[in-house]
């Protein structure tokens, strides 16, 4: 009796491994799904300087994946997929020791790997990077009315990753 308990206990083990493969062909040869509201990390060029002195509202800016995006033990988006985000407010320092801020909103990633969208379509991003300067008003105020101290500019470090979500669901295809 126990001889046919065993087969029967590996004929189990196999067919769940054979299945598991097979699902994982599966995933790996049709569609499947990143959910809105998946977050995923987000980084700069490291050589770019991004600050409110050098950039203006509504600059594109080209951001990359900075992790892979796994669902299941699959990669769908491979790391470096390329991106945009544009520059949604830049104030530059001023004098009186008032310090500058930026804003960057992620917009979109193209999907890179055995997975993309129909028609180079792009999945959409929200999310956001921000920098502020310094003030430097007190010390303006004291030395001369302040007409020559600017406070320091908003910058956004291209050596760290951000945070971005998903904005809606994405269905991707294997190519």
């Amino acid at each position: 009796m126990n001889k046919r308990i065993s087969k029967i206990f590996v004929s189990l083990i196999l067919f769940a491994f054979a299945l598991n493969i097979f699902a994982v062909n599966i995933a790996v040869a049709g569609k499947i799904m990143i959910p809105k509201d998946t977050e995923v990390k987000i980084k700069f060029d490291p050589n770019m300087v991004i600050n409110s002195k050098t950039t203006s509202e509504g600059i594109p800016l080209l951001i990359n994946l900075a992790e892979d995006i796994v669902i299941g033990g699959v990669t769908i988006v491979e790391k470096g997929a390329a991106g945009t985000a544009t520059v949604a407010e830049a104030k530059k320092a001023k004098t009186g020791g008032k310090g500058g801020y930026i804003k960057i909103e992620f917009i979109d990633l193209e999907p890179k790997g055995d997975f993309g969208l129909p028609d180079g379509e792009k999945m959409k991003l929200t999310g956001n990077a921000e920098g502020k300067g310094k003030n430097k008003t007190l010390l303006s105020w004291l030395l001369i009315g302040g007409l020559f101290i600017k406070g320091k500019e908003g910058t956004i470090s291209a050596a760290q990753y951000y945070d971005a979500t998903i904005a809606e669901n994405v269905i991707l295809e294997s190519e």
